[in-house]
């Protein structure tokens, strides 16, 4: 397992009163709810919370649907990260587990954790797979596909708006401001070969441990730039997702990392110090499309950082 990336609203406003988290009746084991009219089109994000036994499922930033689930007991516990949908099956046999059936599997790494329809007790049960009741994996099913963004988190989350994290991508010292004019400018080289995937959903990793963003598609890395950061900085971290038909403030979505609500301005925070080469603005301006993933965070794409951590930033290109 590789810890890279992917390496993210009319009906929306009034759906978040209503549809939040901390708002919602507690469902009992096996028990899920769905409404898919919710919000019929746009880039879909599930959320898993392992202390809340519980999945989220919002498309273009409306939830339409939460269930119950199973994640892993003691000793095989479920990882926390953001991670891709590797591989789907409707009807799939554990590779680990000889003869465990694993109805609608949707792959999260080649190291043996998924989500499939099984037996929901009320706690963590799995051996690290994320149980779900067999009707609502069937749904999910149906609206999630290769590509899709799955965020596993230890606390509850609760996607809201964020204003411009375009921008984050944009940043240069050229735009001005105290602040960015103390960030240095980057160094090393932009990367760029579009050509090693065509199709399917972006992916972009800000790891500031690396100063680098990492650009992939469809699990493919098809580019990466170096990232200058302001000195003495301590930029936040977060999951943005371009949104479908939103323009200015609601044409993202913001998930924390850390459990509960996005509060202030993320993306601003982040914009204000970093930069980038020109080179790399002027690439990542046409991926900005609906379904786009940008992760910023401070660990590093280097896997000696994975045993120090908690939280995973999977990249798929190869089985392990």
């Amino acid at each position: 397992m590789k810890p890279v990336l992917l390496v993210g609203l009319a009906a929306a406003v009034a759906c978040f009163s209503s549809c939040a988290t901390t708002t919602q009746t507690k469902l009992a084991p096996g028990q899920f709810e769905w409404h898919p009219e919710r919000s019929t089109s746009g880039p879909v994000l599930m959320v898993v919370s392992i202390d809340d036994q519980m999945a989220y499922v919002y498309r273009n930033g409306v939830q339409i649907a939460r269930s119950t689930v199973s994640t892993g007991r003691a000793g095989k516990e479920t990882p926390t990260g953001v991670f891709t949908i590797l591989q789907r099956k409707v009807d799939h046999e554990s590779n680990v587990y000889v003869g465990a059936k694993m109805p609608y599997m949707q792959r999260l790494t080649w190291t043996g954790i998924a989500m499939h329809a099984g037996d929901l007790p009320g706690y963590p049960a799995s051996g690290g797979c994320i149980r779900l009741p067999y009707a609502f994996s069937e749904k999910v099913y149906g609206v999630l596909s290769n590509g899709s963004t799955v965020a596993i988190t230890k606390k509850g989350t609760i996607p809201s708006y964020s204003k411009k994290p375009a921008s984050v991508l944009m940043a240069s010292n050229a735009k001005g401001g105290v602040s960015n004019k103390a960030i240095p400018d980057p160094t090393g080289r932009v990367m760029w070969n579009p050509s090693k995937s065509r199709t399917g959903p972006y992916s972009v990793l800000l790891s500031y441990a690396d100063r680098t963003a990492y650009v992939w598609r469809n699990g493919v890395k098809i580019g990466q730039s170096p990232m200058g950061i302001a000195p003495g900085s301590n930029p936040p971290e977060g999951v943005f997702m371009k949104l479908e038909g939103g323009t200015g403030p609601t044409s993202w979505s913001v998930l924390s990392l850390n459990g509960g609500k996005v509060t202030g301005d993320p993306a601003g925070s982040i914009a204000s110090n970093v930069n980038f080469p020109a080179e790399f603005r002027g690439k990542i301006r046409n991926i900005l499309t609906p379904g786009t993933i940008l992760l910023a965070t401070r660990q590093s794409s280097n896997a000696s950082t994975m045993s120090k951590t908690d939280f995973g930033i999977i990249q798929p290109e190869a089985k392990q």
